[in-house]
């Protein structure tokens, strides 16, 4: 509150006059959530607030903006006071359960959607609200429901057509390849996965990996996998997988056992792997994870590794996440003389990812042993993405890979991801390879294509 005195009327009438120019305006802070500069535009509409605190529309507009710029909580707040203003407004209980779904609260999204749904049956929003809440927990059979009742209420909307056909491809069968070209190794993928029942999927996967002598470019040997993984899932971020893996090796020149010597070459394996993720809240998950690989060397003796690892998922605000993991290895000594050499290793796993805005975001990510050969130390990745648009989207990547016993090895990456249609998902990039003193430029290509 101001008060002023006679002889200060003037100086007051100067304060006050400049205050009423700088109040927004609601057409000013629209414009400004158009053009997506949303910390202003979220500014000017706590003006137009101030000035209107009982219209619910305004605050539904701020609560919009908020919600786009992930002030979740802030933007939970304005819709609920302009429920409290207009009871039952359809448009505030939409964007309550939008949030709360982006924010993984599958049950308080659900019930906003549903009382959107009855308070305006002839919106198909609130129908394919509830739908999306449902897909993301991978309640697939009550979205699929969902989606064709809004296809038989709204069978001209342009919305119900797209979300519908999207949800589609999101349960229809894919299949993928990839290839990468390095300085040490290259890989080649196939594969396809099959969604199946409600919260099932099964995949098959065949991979190739060469590898080679950095210094030289020899090559020394190929791994070739067949992997079968089978997922289930119990809802929102709560998995079960299993996978079950045969790799054998083939090595340049072929490998001939010394009598007498001992090899730590690795001849073939299978591997069995249990991994278990539950989300004690939705923005703390913890996953445990177990494996067990009988090897059979070159030489033909064999052993077990086994790897227990366990890691915590933390979102800790809308834009930051952690990943913190650790584990334990049990495998052969890089020493070893016998395949009863074996050691236990401490494992480690640190991450961050940040999200700027809805187009750019960052990420670290650091884990020790991650090869099957176990000759990498450790492994660094920081990544950067950015969206240009729906179609094409940008990323660059530096990785650092510390090995154990030969020269370490860098790589700088950049690609772009392009949707050309729908139904294929494609990423295609160049990277330099320093190690030692080596060096070179390669490639990397990969689809996605969903039936």
């Amino acid at each position: 509150m101001v008060f002023c005195r006679k002889g200060f009327l003037a100086a007051c009438g100067l304060l006050v006059l400049p205050l009423s120019l700088w109040a927004a305006t609601e057409e000013e802070a629209a414009r400004l959530a158009r053009e997506g500069r949303l910390v202003e535009a979220a500014a000017a509409y706590r003006s137009v607030v101030a000035q209107n605190p009982k219209t619910a529309r305004l605050r539904i507009e701020l609560a919009d903006v908020l919600a786009r710029d992930r002030l979740w909580n802030e933007a939970v707040a304005e819709y609920a006071t302009a429920l409290k203003l207009s009871p039952g407004n359809a448009e505030a209980l939409l964007g309550i359960g939008t949030v709360r779904r982006w924010q993984g609260h599958i049950g308080e999204s659900a019930q906003a959607f549903e009382k959107a749904r009855a308070a305006a049956p002839q919106n198909s929003a609130a129908t394919l609200g509830l739908a999306a809440t449902y897909a993301l927990d991978h309640d697939f059979a009550r979205a699929q429901r969902l989606y064709d009742e809004a296809a038989g209420k709204w069978p001209k909307d342009d919305a119900v057509r797209q979300e519908r056909y999207d949800f589609a491809r999101q349960v229809n069968p894919r299949a993928y390849l990839y290839f990468e070209n390095g300085l040490s190794f290259q890989t080649r993928i196939g594969g396809v996965a099959a969604p199946f029942g409600s919260r099932e999927e099964i995949a098959y996967e065949h991979q190739q990996e060469l590898r080679y002598l950095s210094s030289t470019g020899e090559h020394t040997y190929t791994r070739t996998d067949d992997r079968l993984l089978y997922t289930h899932t119990y809802g929102y971020k709560q998995t079960l997988e299993t996978l079950v893996r045969s790799s054998s090796y083939a090595y340049e020149p072929a490998a001939q056992p010394t009598p007498g010597v001992f090899t730590t070459a690795i001849d073939s394996f299978s591997e069995f792997r249990l991994r278990y993720a539950h989300p004690f809240t939705p923005e703390q998950v913890a996953s445990v994870r177990y494996t067990a690989r009988p090897t059979t060397l070159v030489g033909g003796e064999s052993f077990v590794s086994q790897k227990f690892e366990g890691d915590v998922e933390s979102q800790w605000t809308p834009r930051f996440q952690t990943t913190f993991g650790t584990g334990v290895l049990h495998d052969l000594q890089d020493t070893a003389t016998s395949a009863s050499d074996l050691t236990y290793q401490v494992l480690w796993k640190l991450g961050a990812q940040y999200v700027f805005n809805d187009r750019a975001d960052a990420s670290f990510r650091f884990i020790t042993n991650p090869d099957l050969d176990s000759t990498i130390y450790s492994t660094t990745v920081i990544q950067a993405g950015y969206s240009f648009s729906g179609t094409y989207s940008g990323i660059a990547r530096v990785r650092f890979d510390d090995y154990k016993t030969a020269d370490n090895e860098s790589s700088y990456y950049a690609g772009v991801r392009i949707t050309p249609i729908s139904h294929l998902w494609t990423e295609v990039g160049i990277k330099y390879v320093k190690r030692g003193p080596s060096d070179g430029f390669f490639g990397l290509v990969s689809a996605i294509w969903r039936f």
